[in-house]
């Protein structure tokens, strides 16, 4: 990958990897792959920091039991991707459980040859 341009293919290599270490809350993967001035914004309108991320995982506060993803777009310009992915997951977020469909729009920009995710939402689907 080029310090200045990426593809497709970049992209879907992150997310799957972004999905397998979600999966087991491998917290080193993630802190890899989360920039360190990550902003995200939950369901609920709350700002999550990648430390807040990072703690929740290492607390098993949010646990994934179950779940499968589907990328459904990613648009590229230059050294930054937009990713939008559907999460079909089942698990808990601070002991209540959770399942469904969930959408997750991503941004991705590339830092010395690695890509992080700069800025994400994610929301339920009905």
């Amino acid at each position: 990958m080029e310090k200045t341009k990426i593809n497709r293919e970049d992209v879907v290599e992150a997310e799957n990897k972004l999905f397998s270490a979600q999966l087991v809350s491998d917290v080193e993967i993630l802190d890899q792959l989360l920039h360190d001035d990550l902003i995200a914004v939950a369901p609920t309108g709350e700002v999550v920091t990648k430390e807040m991320d990072l703690n929740s995982h290492k607390a098993k506060t949010m646990i994934i039991e179950n779940a499968s993803t589907e990328i459904d777009d990613i648009k590229i310009t230059g050294d930054t991707a937009l990713s939008i992915v559907t999460m079909t997951a089942k698990g808990k977020m601070i002991g209540t459980p959770i399942e469904g469909k969930f959408r997750y729009f991503r941004v991705w920009k590339c830092f010395d040859d690695t890509l992080k995710v700069i800025g994400a939402s994610f929301m339920q689907l009905p």
